[in-house]
């Protein structure tokens, strides 16, 4: 009796199959490809927080009242805040101003697209490292260039992961109410709305890291001249591991 199993063996084993061909293929400009993804992957994730700061300025209409940050503390004021002070314009601005918490929210999420920018070609970096110590202690001959071009195609589905992300938190913002008094309380409300969103997160994870193990395990019996279990192998302990992540 033939195994209910056996028709996904052998899709996943197609879905290997066009991915070991797929990097035998692009091989002698390999170099070009992997630089121009792994600026794809960056300008993205560029992309994706400003989206995000966009998301939190479009679904977060509250106002809530801090202590102004222009203004001088109140004891330079009364010590230093005559007409004749350095002082004194700053000390003449209130005490406490009106926030927009969306505007705010916006403004605090761009300042990590400078951590974007540099933080891709990193991550790849140290991923290609990873994974290409692994390929060694398997047995694997491939070069360390090898290694950065498999790890280049590899991030390229974080994309699709980025976008689940923001439709998430897009779709949990969108439907919670947010009526917090400080931007703390509603930086917790937030926070716990985001927090509903867990589930399907970790299901565009898993999708994500599936799609990752394909594209590994192809790359390193193409470029490491692994045998089909032992690439997968490697690529499945990656992949657990990235997930683990993803769930914590």
């Amino acid at each position: 009796m033939p195994s209910p199993l056996a028709p996904l063996s052998r899709a996943v084993g197609s879905l290997l199959d066009r991915s070991r061909r797929h990097f035998e293929a692009v091989r002698p400009r390999s170099g070009a490809v992997a630089a121009g993804l792994v600026l794809l992957v960056t300008v993205s994730t560029v992309v994706g927080i400003v989206a995000l700061g966009a998301t939190f300025d479009a679904t977060i209409d509250r106002e809530v009242t801090v202590d102004n940050p222009d203004r001088p503390p109140e004891s330079t004021c009364e010590a230093f805040g005559d007409d004749d002070s350095v002082f004194a314009e700053q000390c003449d601005r209130p005490e406490r101003i009106d926030v927009d918490v969306g505007e705010e929210l916006r403004d605090a999420t761009g300042d990590y697209v400078a951590y974007a920018a540099f933080g891709v070609p990193i991550w790849w970096g140290i991923f290609a490292l990873v994974l290409h110590g692994a390929a060694r202690l398997a047995g694997g001959s491939g070069s360390l260039g090898d290694s950065l071009v498999i790890a280049a195609w590899a991030i390229v589905p974080e994309i699709l992961r980025l976008t689940a992300g923001l439709a998430a938190i897009w779709r949990a913002l969108a439907t919670t109410t947010v009526d917090g008094a400080t931007i703390e309380a509603i930086a917790n409300e937030v926070v716990t709305a985001i927090g509903t969103m867990r589930i399907p997160l970790l299901a565009a994870s898993a999708v994500v890291i599936a799609v990752q193990w394909v594209i590994v395990t192809g790359g390193l019996e193409a470029t490491h001249d692994l045998d089909r279990g032992t690439a997968g192998t490697v690529a499945g302990v990656l992949a657990a591991l990235g997930f683990l992540l993803a769930a914590v």
